[in-house]
C-alpha cells in the first residue's frame, strides 16, 4: 500500500472524458475514479489549519464593509484532489451577530462567497471562478490563486439603518470547503473524513466603523 501511495503522489493526473457516453467510456471513467479515491484515502494526512487574520470592518456611505486575509494550508488530500481534476468550492461564510445579554447571539445578517477553484492540467494553471461576479481568473501557482481567494477586500455587508444604534454587534467570519459541491464519487468519502475541510474556526470581532 506505500507504494502505490508514492505512485498515487508522483504521477500525473488522468484526462477524464465527462462527455463519453459509450459503455467502455463509462467503464474507464469509474476506474479512475476508484484510483483516485484510493489515491486520496490512502495518503499520509497532517493537522493543518486555514488562518484568518487583519479583519477590519469600515463604514461607507451607510454601508458597513468588510475586510480581512485568509491563509491557506491545503492539507494532502485537499492538494491531490485538485490535481486529479477535483475541483474545489471554497465558501467564504460571513454573518453579523447582535450581542444579548441572557441569550445565545441572534445572527441578523448572513453574507456568503463562493469561489470555484480548479487544476487545469494541459495548461498546467489554476482557475478560479467566483460565484457572485461570474468572474474567472487563471494563475500559473496554487499559491497566487489561494492568495486571490483569501484577500477579502471592501465586501459589503449590512447597511448601517438597519442596526439599532442602542445595541451591540459582532462580525464573525469563517471559511470552508462546500462538500456539497463535490462530484458525487468524491462527496461520499468526504463525509466520512474531517480531512476535506479548511479546518477554519470562527474568527470573530467587533462591529464598528
Amino acid at each position: 500500500m506505500v507504494s502505490f501511495t508514492r505512485a498515487c503522489k508522483g504521477s500525473e493526473a488522468p484526462s477524464v472524458n465527462v462527455y463519453s457516453t459509450s459503455r467502455d467510456g463509462l467503464g474507464r471513467r469509474g476506474l479512475r475514479w476508484a484510483v483516485l479515491l484510493l489515491c486520496l484515502f490512502s495518503v499520509s494526512l497532517q493537522a493543518r489549519e486555514t488562518r484568518i487574520y487583519d479583519t477590519r470592518t469600515m463604514l461607507v456611505d451607510g454601508v458597513y464593509r468588510v475586510g480581512a486575509h485568509i491563509e491557506f494550508d491545503l492539507n494532502d488530500t485537499l492538494n491531490d484532489a485538485l490535481r486529479n481534476g477535483v475541483p474545489l468550492t471554497v465558501e467564504l461564510r460571513i454573518e453579523v451577530l447582535r450581542e444579548r445579554r441572557w441569550l445565545w447571539p441572534e445572527t441578523v445578517a448572513e453574507l456568503r462567497q463562493r469561489f470555484e477553484l480548479q487544476y487545469h492540467a494541459l495548461s498546467r494553471s489554476y482557475l478560479v471562478r467566483n460565484y457572485s461576479t461570474g468572474a474567472k481568473l487563471s494563475f500559473p501557482t496554487l499559491e497566487e490563486a489561494l492568495a486571490y481567494i483569501g484577500n477579502v477586500y471592501n465586501l459589503p455587508l449590512i447597511d448601517a439603518h438597519l442596526l439599532e444604534p442602542d445595541q451591540r454587534y459582532l462580525v464573525r467570519m469563517r471559511v470552508d470547503i462546500d462538500v456539497e459541491a463535490l462530484p458525487t464519487p468524491v462527496r461520499l468519502w468526504a463525509y466520512l473524513s474531517s480531512q476535506w475541510s479548511l479546518k477554519s474556526d470562527w474568527k470573530q470581532w467587533p462591529l464598528q466603523p
